[in-house]
């Protein structure tokens, strides 16, 4: 039986994170699966479809073993690459499908879910990088919080550079508009969220800017 500790004093289980390689693989395949997702080659279930929701469905892909089976079944297009040895999804030890941090109290079993909020994802099962976007690498998780939108105040995008051009990009599905529309994916440019809305500058000076955040489970 593997024993639940928390060496490293950041509130979360030692055994759950990476080392470098996995590490690796798992953004690999997150990138990966994401472009996937916003080409219209995996479908995200309607049950995910809003900014959080997108990136707890591809963590959760991204730690399953990539097979011929989990390509036909996903209608994945790309190369495949090493997954992540420590652990595969759906069958992790102690946690089995419950891989986020819900309580901020302890790192037991019944501390985590299947389901996690934007702001439990934010608060719980990331760290906070640096309001400087230049720290970010394809994968790491850009945050607005907006306080007058009490129901949804958090909002969470990817950022990607694309590895040719080396332009920057945010990833974000908008989520629901009402009952009859559930959303759309957007890939803006980084220098053009603004006209999105004009609170989404990610630059240190941005109020509405929490900054750069990346997984706990990663480590490089």
């Amino acid at each position: 039986m593997i024993k639940i500790e928390d060496v490293d004093g950041n509130n979360y289980p030692d055994f759950l994170e990476l080392d470098a390689q996995d590490s690796y693989s798992f953004s690999y395949w997150f990138n990966s699966i994401i472009l996937n997702i916003i080409n219209g080659y995996i479908t995200l279930p309607s049950n995910y479809e809003d900014c959080a929701g997108l990136i707890r469905f591809a963590y959760k892909e991204s730690l399953k073993k990539h097979d011929q089976n989990w390509i036909k079944k996903t209608g994945y297009k790309g190369i495949v690459k090493e997954d992540v040895k420590k652990y595969n999804y759906p069958d992790i030890p102690f946690y089995g499908t419950n891989i986020f941090k819900i309580d901020k109290n302890n790192i037991n079993p019944d501390s985590f879910s299947n389901y996690a909020s934007a702001r439990v994802l934010i608060e719980m099962n990331m760290d906070f990088l640096s309001k400087n976007i230049e720290v970010a690498q394809s994968g790491d998780i850009l945050v607005f919080f907006h306080p007058e939108d009490p129901e949804f105040p958090y909002h969470v995008m990817v950022y990607f550079e694309d590895p040719v051009s080396f332009e920057e990009y945010a990833i974000y599905h908008t989520g629901p508009v009402d009952e009859f529309n559930s959303g759309e994916f957007r890939v803006v440019k980084i220098k053009n969220l603004y006209k999105a809305d004009p609170t989404w500058m990610a630059v240190p000076e941005n109020k509405s800017f929490m900054g750069v955040y990346r997984f706990k489970i990663l480590n490089y």
